[in-house]
């Protein structure tokens, strides 16, 4: 039992020092107010079931001319996808007007134009062993 926990708290000690780095940088945010939600997700279901494995809240106080950059640094190497919503009044959640979404999202590496959810398969992406950085275009309606 002891040998056990001394090799659970290795692991998670090893995995934290040689974890995975990504960068996730925003580009065309319109305003200062509120703030960046991240939503980080792991599969297609996750993404239909809208349960990510984690969520971020990140502040505006760094961007410039429209654009931030935040780092993660010690994720497990996977699949993954990144969900933005530019919470402008800062109520954690997206809102509407006549259906239409009044403040902006965006996808990892993918600028959706339709006017439905995309698929996960379309912003994607592996994380591996090397830093990945992946951009995100905030798009308003």
């Amino acid at each position: 039992m002891k040998n056990t926990l001394l090799l659970a708290c290795l692991l998670w000690m090893a995995n934290l020092a040689w974890g995975q780095s990504l960068t996730v940088t925003v580009t065309g945010i319109r305003s200062s107010k509120g703030n960046i939600r991240l939503a980080f997700y792991t599969s297609a279901k996750n993404f239909k079931d809208d349960k990510p494995l984690m969520m971020k809240t990140v502040s505006k106080a760094g961007m410039k001319d429209g654009t931030l950059s935040v780092t993660y640094k010690s994720l497990s190497a996977g699949l993954y996808g990144v969900a933005l919503l530019d919470d402008e009044n800062a109520d954690q959640e997206m809102n509407y007007y006549l259906l239409l979404p009044t403040e902006g999202f965006g996808f990892s590496d993918y600028y959706h134009t339709g006017m439905s959810h995309p698929s996960f398969d379309q912003f994607d992406f592996y994380l591996k062993q090397e830093p990945k950085t992946v951009k995100i275009r905030v798009r308003y309606m």
